[in-house]
């Protein structure tokens, strides 16, 4: 696993540079979950590939899928979970970079695993608090969050 990091530092700027690119010919909009547990913490995730931040699961939306599909398809992916559909609720679609629809779902924390399931992609998820976010979030993240506070 510490190859697969390793690696994705090492390949950041282009993997960033490519993304950027992508984004605007493609403009594939990137669902994005926030995942709660009873006690109020959100579940987030490090990627191997780009800059060393936590994020909200999730990734892009492929041909012929609807955003929520996508999203549940990335927890899968990412964290090794099924979700039903009707569990998760619409948040709203927030820009950065990207369009990110976003969702929201509370589950019971022992159904995530201690370790990614997929480290090729995730090499880190943990529960924080809001009250004790990590300093490196992602931009996305941050914008999602704050928005949240205001409407509570």
């Amino acid at each position: 696993m510490r190859l697969y990091y390793l690696i994705g530092r090492i390949t950041s700027p282009i993997q960033l540079s490519a993304f950027f690119i992508y984004n605007l010919v493609f403009h594939v909009p990137r669902a994005r979950v926030l995942v709660w547990n009873k006690h109020g913490e959100l579940l987030l995730v490090r990627n191997w590939g780009g800059k060393p931040q936590w994020g909200l699961p999730g990734g892009g939306v492929d041909r012929g899928e609807s955003s929520l599909q996508a999203a549940r398809r990335e927890l899968y992916e990412e964290i090794g979970i099924r979700i039903p559909h009707n569990r998760f609720n619409f948040v709203g679609t927030f820009t950065h970079q990207y369009v990110a629809p976003i969702y929201e779902v509370t589950i019971d924390a022992s159904i995530v695993p201690k370790k990614p399931h997929n480290p090729r992609e995730i090499v880190a998820l943990d529960w924080f608090a809001l009250d004790s976010l990590p300093s490196n979030l992602s931009p996305l993240t941050m914008l999602v969050l704050k928005s949240l506070s205001k409407t509570s």
